[in-house]
């Protein structure tokens, strides 16, 4: 088993291989290997996507990611919404 931590300003929902995982700001168990980690909606962070390798990682020393909280002015108009 592997361990990963995903930093984000306040709680969110993290998406590891498009399956729910758990939460940000806290340890996650995967298994060893290549990952595709996002949040949950809504898309208002950045990166979208990152990907990231996971080995010799113990739950004492996660592989850490970050993802950062969009200005408002950043975040594109949802379909059909009136800009």
């Amino acid at each position: 088993m592997e361990f990963l931590i995903v930093v984000f300003k306040g709680p969110r929902g993290v998406r590891v291989d498009n399956a729910p995982q758990g939460w940000t700001n806290t340890v996650l168990q995967l298994e060893a290997g290549d990952h595709d980690v996002t949040l949950e909606p809504p898309r208002n962070f950045s990166p979208v996507l990152q990907h990231v390798l996971l080995e010799n990682t113990s739950a004492l020393d996660p592989y850490r990611i970050e993802f950062h909280l969009l200005p408002a002015s950043a975040i594109p108009p949802s379909p059909g919404q009136r800009t």
